[in-house]
């Protein structure tokens, strides 16, 4: 489909809430607008769609092309998307799922023309699914509303060195209260590492320089933990203590706000908050 007269369709798809005659009548289409990847300009492409639990399916077959079309280029670089059905537009993640064998015959159930896209070529046909974003409290919502927790047992700490507590020799309370944000917070992080941050690469190949950072980040606030720690169990140095706090800080928000930049999306695309 030459690039001509994919516009000419989109153009008609618009003007007539995706509905098309001739050779597309009766298919359910969508327009999908990428990044490209190159230019970061915005690609719009037609294609046919299959909805999986609510979730829309393309496939990136381009009729078995032995290269896979160009905005699976794209998404692989920025998985952020715009998706219009004719009846309303929304923004979603493209996301690249782990069990596509499986997807793929789901495909096949409901649109068994694919087979003989993949029979024309070597490369494995990817499926994607697109996650729309503007549903109700996810996954990447409620890291933000963790991330203000510890934002807060934070302060707090800081507050009560401030106020003159001695790590050592002062209240109990102070050691119990460092100990519970530090449990927490690598807790926290160690969660991501194992589990959050390997779910999100899988299916969010653009996301990997970000993921890597963050797991950078984790190591620094991991040894600045390890420091106060001590401070507030044996040395009993409230300026160093204060110092050190006022350095995890720092780190921790430059951390968190990079995070909510970077992984929000993805994570409110793909999971629901956990259960209270």
């Amino acid at each position: 489909m030459t690039d001509a007269f994919q516009q000419h369709l989109i153009t008609e798809f618009r003007a007539n809430e995706g509905k098309l005659g001739g050779m597309f009548e009766g298919w359910s289409l969508l327009v999908l607008t990428t990044a490209g990847a190159r230019t970061g300009r915005p690609r719009s492409s037609l294609l046919g769609y299959l909805n999986f639990d609510g979730d829309l399916v393309v496939v990136a077959s381009a009729m078995g092309s032995p290269k896979h079309p160009g905005w699976y280029h794209n998404i692989l670089r920025d998985p952020l998307v715009t998706v219009e059905t004719g009846t309303e537009a929304f923004q979603a993640m493209a996301a690249i799922p782990p069990n596509r064998d499986e997807l793929f015959a789901r495909v096949l159930q409901q649109a068994p023309g694919f087979a003989e896209h993949q029979a024309r070529t070597s490369r494995v046909i990817p499926v994607v699914v697109l996650h729309r974003l503007d549903r109700v409290k996810r996954m990447g919502d409620w890291l933000v509303e963790v991330h203000d927790w510890l934002r807060g047992e934070l302060a707090e700490l800081r507050r009560q060195v401030d106020a003159g507590v001695t790590p050592g020799l002062g209240p109990a309370d102070l050691r119990t209260h460092c100990l519970s944000f530090c449990t927490a917070l690598k807790r926290h992080h160690t969660g991501e590492d194992m589990g959050v941050f390997p779910m999100l690469a899988r299916q969010f190949p653009a996301l990997a320089p970000a993921l890597a950072k963050l797991g950078e980040d984790h190591q620094v606030v991991a040894r600045l933990q390890e420091e106060i720690q001590r401070l507030v169990t044996e040395e009993g140095d409230p300026v160093k203590l204060r110092e050190e706090l006022d350095r995890l800080t720092k780190e921790l928000e430059a951390h968190f706000a990079y995070e909510e930049r970077t992984v929000v999306n993805a994570l409110n695309a793909i999971a629901p908050a956990p259960p209270m």
